[in-house]
């Protein structure tokens, strides 16, 4: 993934008052349990993508494909148990070489 590392603006918690009209229009008042919570501004270190990736993040947000989850459960599942059988049998032979029972 391409991106940079960019300041950007956060909303985040405050206990007063914002003092600015232009804090309070972007970031705005929310009720938390009966009593208004304000909010400021904060500048915090984010990697942003580029814009050329977009593409690649819708694809793979898409729907849950359930044929082909199923399809690779089935080949995996089946892959275990052979190599379970591949491993009694091996056990099974080399038993049988060194006379056990």
């Amino acid at each position: 993934m391409t991106g940079t590392t960019q300041r950007v603006l956060v909303c985040v918690d405050s206990v007063s008052v914002p003092t600015s009209a232009w804090i309070l229009e972007a970031c705005p008042a929310y009720l938390n349990n009966g009593s208004t919570q304000y909010q400021t501004i904060a500048v915090v270190p984010a990697y942003v993508l580029d814009s050329s990736m977009a593409a690649g993040i819708e694809a793979s947000l898409g729907p849950f494909d359930y044929v082909y989850a199923a399809g690779l459960w089935s080949l995996s599942f089946t892959f275990v148990v052979a190599l379970f059988l591949v491993a009694r049998s091996s056990g099974i032979v080399i038993n049988f070489i060194r006379g056990r029972t």
